[in-house]
């Protein structure tokens, strides 16, 4: 793949669409797009040369909506790794795409939560009515970087983007106080985390598969139909030896009837009844915390440097 000035345009353009604040450098897109075509080939050039490298996240903690004031860490990368990003993410994900399962509904192009409450409808007609309902202890946290790299490498093959992968999965992060390495995890706020994400957890489809486990899985949080409790007991011990292999766990987990109701990806199942919340407001996800000023200039010196 060539990182080209047309590649990162529209990996611009897309992030643009999105919108996104500032990373710890403080440039916005506004700022960015001012000096746009300097901007873009100053990165085609740094990519060229090898001499790019990713800048720290940005980490703010954003509530989650649910009411109960339980807070999300997001980590944002600044707007020139996030069109670097969005430019190999069109690469990759055609490729990856091609991979993943029919069982995974979060973060792919035509599917989503509705997709997979139909699929669910569609296993409670045909008499599938005990549920394993689970989902991964830190999921996004706790994520080896040994793995997913290695997992990578089997289906993208140039070198260029294994270095420019690695550096976004390991980046520092800066919460206002201090600047860490990311050791472990994905994190979350990134243009490729999502992809990332599913790649990750592919393994855990495919075995679940394997078994000819009815399995639907949003991220980290998934289900398993059965005909009998025992069937979706040990359909929650097979997935806890496939984590395991991915030095991962369940957190919560529970099995449970469509008489009992239960609820799932914020809709509720009851018998042969679903209620949904697809027509809700789309929640706004306050932001709870802005780390303070980054210093940026004293950052590049000592990059540069080699520090």
């Amino acid at each position: 793949m060539v990182l080209d000035f047309a590649s990162l345009l529209s990996g611009f353009q897309s992030v643009k669409i999105n919108h996104g604040c500032a990373g710890v450098d403080g440039v916005t897109i506004e700022r960015f797009e001012a000096d746009l075509t300097n901007n873009l080939h100053g990165l085609e050039q740094e990519i060229a040369l090898g001499t790019y490298f990713t800048l720290p996240l940005l980490k703010i903690l954003v509530d989650k909506g649910k009411g109960d004031g339980e807070a999300r860490a997001l980590c944002i990368p600044v707007v020139r790794d996030r069109i670097v990003q969005t430019a190999v993410l069109k690469y990759i994900e055609p490729v990856l795409e091609k991979e993943f399962e029919e069982c995974s509904f979060a973060y792919r192009k035509g599917r989503s939560v509705k997709h997979a409450v139909y699929k669910i409808k569609e296993y409670y007609e045909k008499g599938y009515r005990w549920v394993a309902d689970a989902d991964i202890d830190a999921f996004f946290d706790n994520v080896e970087h040994s793995i997913l790299l290695e997992k990578f490498r089997q289906y993208i093959q140039e070198p260029d983007i294994h270095r420019l992968v690695e550096q976004w999965l390991k980046v520092e992060v800066w919460d206002g106080t201090s600047l860490n390495e990311l050791e472990k995890g994905i994190p979350q706020g990134s243009p490729i985390s999502p992809i990332m994400a599913n790649l990750f957890l592919d393994e855990l489809d495919e075995e679940m598969l394997k078994k000819d486990y009815k399995f639907v899985r949003y991220t980290d949080d998934f289900i398993v139909l059965c005909k009998k409790p025992h069937e979706a007991e040990s359909a929650l011990e097979f997935a806890n030896e496939v984590l395991d292999k991915l030095l991962l766990k369940l957190d919560e987990e529970e099995v449970v009837t469509f008489d009992q109701g239960f609820k799932y990806l914020g809709v509720y199942f009851v018998r042969s009844l679903i209620m949904t919340p697809f027509d809700r407001p789309k929640r706004e996800h306050k932001v709870l915390n802005y780390p303070g000023p980054f210093d940026i200039q004293a950052y590049l010196l000592k990059k540069r440097k080699g520090w």
